[in-house]
């Protein structure tokens, strides 16, 4: 495998502490081995309801895109896609030893044992399976490129091609392409062989699939693949449709069926990618491990003795439940400055136009006085008794609206809209470390526990960091915020937050920011991107070629000049998201279903950014490199080029 200049290192998560009462080292059997490991993968039903540790494997530390088990060394040995370092380590946290295995290719994506310290990898741009030894020193020897590039009119598309790569022991190799098309390839043990198609696209067959993270095997069964999901599109047992689920699919070979499908934790992970099972030496239970990036991990286990048979799991462990997706109306009060340019859609919101320009100093007000109305609910004619929650105010022509909810913002070039309170609190502690002041979730109808208390002071009671950790970790349910009592050290957890409203003694806190609002002076939000899938959007650059692809400037600029005139001609670029990487750009209209992308930071851009963007011109491009010798013989002819010049001028 051949070196090449490292790219850039992808943030990660703070580490936590993992706490977890589950047994694993000790006395232990003697070490099995590949195609013996004494197991095969139970029923998914088997593995219950609840994760048994959910924690970060920070040993990773960002970019965290595969994993496998290997039972002759015990050890888990996981892949780091963006620096093309695989790291091994004993479970759960804990670093052996890492292996730089860099690639004629970045996107270092699947990884498989295949005993003896030998293993099977794959990367993503071009489609490659490679496989060597990462020896207990450190080292990586016998490199061999087992198969490069797929089959003439097989290509994955950009940036989506193997995800996974599986050994099957004395028998031959699975690889997964992500997408377009999501497919299933077999090939040779042995180098030189070519790719046979095990399925056709998987959307074609199982329409709900989009996307595919991963794939492995299940301990010692030689007719089962394994896939990670993390886009497809359900249909609950009711009729309902689940957009952008994510799980675990299991692919009989043999019949050439998914049997079944797990959610669980996987339902909540940023962007599932790797998965492995084993089978725990000390209790004999079977481990199965889902990891994503940056550095997500998920843990079940289950009873080898389970009877429960396949596809038996509830419809909320096969079909996650239906995601919540907020709508992209304004959310910032007057101290937050607000949402220049928009003013909630008259047509569909309860209204009063309180303040006019059609007699000066008489039928207008200030911008004081519009926001009074609003906060009396000033409202006129049929919607008296109607309480404001956002008002709109016109600087220039001392006009003002006062709205009972907002429906649809769009873009209004005269006007700036408030709402009298953000009632949902999306404060990180690492940007407010006050968090949202005097608020908590709705304990009546948010599921949530109460995870510290002051019942026994320096026992029961807890930090505001000892808070957060306990959110992280929780695996009674995926917590989203954690509400924090400064005075009494308590500490409420929810999974979400219904109802937030004033509390005297917590202030609240979520993990991630759900919505990006941050531009390119305030640095905008990284690793994340808009859902392509529910946001009208466009890709303008992409990295096919050099001509194709663009600078972050350029981006911008491209956002700036953007109009989704299919919508309407005000339908302005209101967010562009960048790969430094690939040099490749997306513009938004909104920004629904925001998310974590490994690849993009996503800013947001304001029709006064657009404006002053636009005036000041296109950005200049960079200058192309410089061209150097090739080698060291054109160095030497180079020199020699010039010392006859030079030779010539003092004869002449």
């Amino acid at each position: 495998m051949v070196a090449r200049t490292e790219r850039s290192r992808r943030g990660s998560r703070a580490t936590v502490a993992i706490v977890a009462a589950m047994s694993f080292a000790g006395a232990r059997a003697a070490p099995t081995s590949i195609g013996s490991e004494g197991f095969t993968v139970p029923p998914f039903k088997c593995f219950g309801t609840s994760a048994v540790l959910k924690y970060d494997m920070t040993v990773v530390a960002s970019d965290l895109s595969g994993i496998t088990w290997n039972p002759e060394t015990e050890t888990l040995f996981a892949v780091n896609n963006g620096d093309r370092i695989i790291y091994e380590l004993t479970y759960p946290n804990t670093l052996v030893k890492s292996y730089d295995v860099a690639t004629t290719s970045a996107d270092l994506e699947g990884i498989s044992a295949m005993g003896t310290r030998k293993f099977a990898f794959t990367t993503e741009n071009p489609a490659t399976v490679y496989t060597a030894t990462l020896n207990a020193d450190g080292t990586v020897t016998n490199n061999v490129t087992i198969k490069a590039g797929l089959p003439s009119g097989s290509a994955a598309g950009n940036n989506l091609g193997f995800e996974g790569v599986v050994y099957m022991p004395g028998d031959k190799f699975y690889t997964v392409q992500e997408a377009n098309p999501s497919k299933i390839w077999s090939h040779p043990l042995t180098a030189g062989g070519d790719y046979t198609a095990l399925t056709g696209d998987l959307k074609l067959a199982f329409p709900q699939i989009a996307s595919v993270g991963g794939m492995t095997r299940g301990g010692d069964a030689t007719d089962e693949l394994f896939l990670v999901v993390k886009n497809y599109n359900a249909t609950g047992r009711g009729g309902e449709v689940y957009n952008g689920q994510k799980s675990i699919w299991r692919y009989n070979i043999t019949s050439g069926t998914f049997t079944e499908r797990f959610g669980g934790e996987v339902c909540t992970m940023g962007q599932p990618e790797g998965l492995t099972f084993w089978k725990n030496a000390t209790s004999g239970k079977i481990m199965m491990l889902v990891v994503g990036e940056t550095n997500e991990a998920r843990v079940y286990q289950a009873d080898p003795t389970c009877t429960d048979a396949l596809n038996t799991t509830s419809e909320l462990m096969s079909t996650c439940a239906k995601v919540k997706v907020s709508e992209s109306n304004c959310e910032r009060t007057k101290a937050e400055g607000g949402c220049p340019w928009t003013r909630c859609d008259k047509d569909l919101t309860t209204h009063t136009k309180i303040c006019t320009d059609d007699t000066p100093g008489v039928t207008d007000c200030t911008e004081a006085e519009c926001m009074q109305k609003c906060n009396s609910s000033a409202f006129s004619g049929s919607n008296v008794g109607q309480t404001c929650t956002h008002w709109a105010y016109d600087v220039a022509e001392k006009e003002c609206y006062i709205f009972a909810g907002c429906t649809n913002a769009k873009f209004d070039l005269d006007y700036t809209t408030y709402t009298m309170q953000d009632k949902t609190c999306e404060r990180t502690i690492e940007d407010y470390p006050l968090g949202c002041e005097q608020r908590r979730c709705d304990k009546d109808i948010s599921t949530h526990n109460k995870i510290c208390t002051d019942d026994t002071p320096g026992t029961t009671d807890c930090t505001l960091a000892e808070c957060k950790a306990k959110c992280q970790q929780h695996t009674d349910f995926t917590c989203t915020t954690y509400a924090y009592d400064v005075a009494e050290k308590e500490c409420y957890l929810f999974e979400t937050c219904e109802n937030e409203k004033h509390d005297d003694d917590y202030s609240t806190y979520v993990l991630i920011d759900p919505t990006c609002g941050k531009n390119k002076t305030a640095g905008g939000c990284n690793q994340r991107r808009c859902d392509k899938d529910l946001t009208t959007h466009e890709k303008v650059c992409v990295d096919d070629t050099p001509a194709q692809q663009c600078s972050e400037a350029m981006c911008e600029y491209k956002c700036a000049n953007h109009t989704f005139t299919s919508i309407n001609s005000e339908a302005y670029c209101t967010h562009w998201a960048y790969d430094v990487a690939d040099k490749e750009c997306y513009v938004f209209y909104g920004c629904t279903g925001e998310k974590y992308d490994d690849d993009y930071t996503l800013y947001t851009q304001s029709y006064g950014e657009r404006l002053a963007l636009r005036a000041a011109g296109a950005p200049t491009p960079p200058p192309p490199p410089a061209t150097p010798p090739k080698s060291a013989a054109g160095l030497h002819r180079l020199f020699v080029t010039a010392f006859i010049a030079l030779a010539a001028l003092l004869v002449a």
